[in-house]
């Protein structure tokens, strides 16, 4: 008796399971991407992150001269005649300006910042503003005028001195670009660029009263 021939399976060959693509189109090219050599945007210094930082603030920063990492602003109340606390301490730093876009003359310009650790306000003071500096003991003071509207207000600003010329380096760098920019006649009112975060601060004086005093310590 002869035997039915067996019939042959319907349907397609499986394919062997190492004709599949290991991987999608996609993955290779991304593998293939990824194995190219790209250059990464060169790192930026601590120099550079600051100006970057202070710029939010005042576009116009060019550069940083010096820099105090623990700096205090006082202000002088005239009528109890000692130094009060403002409420601003942080990092203060001694910048350059570009000069306004409107000046043919080119005219220099600085400014100190003190970024507020303690608060929002920052201290920005535009050296063309200020009529006097003086450093007295471990003080830098300065009369501004014309940045607020009562008048001139005298700041005193306590500076760290975390390394050895750290005070005197930020005093005499702020005396040299005082010099510059009020010689130079830049009177531009820098509040109008710095906005919110110029903080109104202190009493009005006479320079008579102020300068007859000590300067404060401010471990006192």
């Amino acid at each position: 008796m002869s035997r039915a021939t067996p019939r042959k399976a319907r349907g397609h060959k499986r394919q062997p399971s190492n004709l599949i693509p290991a991987i999608s189109d996609y993955e290779s090219d991304a593998a293939a991407a990824a194995q190219q050599s790209y250059a990464p945007p060169p790192p930026r210094n601590n120099t550079e992150l600051n100006v970057a930082v202070l710029q939010r603030y005042v576009p116009s920063i060019f550069s940083i001269l010096s820099i105090a990492a623990n700096a205090v602003v006082y202000t002088f109340d005239s009528v109890a005649e000692n130094w009060e606390k403002s409420g601003v301490e942080g990092t203060l730093f001694v910048c350059t300006q570009s000069p306004l876009p409107d000046d043919p003359d080119n005219t220099p310009r600085a400014c100190v910042f003190v970024l507020n650790r303690r608060g929002l306000g920052n201290v920005i003071v535009d050296l063309a503003q200020v009529s006097h500096v003086e450093i007295a003991g471990e003080l830098v003071i300065l009369r501004v005028e014309g940045a607020w509207a009562e008048g001139e207000r005298v700041l005193g600003i306590w500076m760290h001195n975390d390394r050895e010329e750290t005070r005197q380096v930020n005093g005499a760098m702020i005396q040299e670009c005082w010099g510059i920019a009020r010689s130079a006649g830049a009177v531009e009112n820098q509040r109008q660029e710095a906005g919110p975060a110029m903080q109104a601060i202190g009493k009005p004086l006479t320079l008579n009263e102020l300068f007859g005093k000590q300067a404060v310590n401010q471990g006192q």
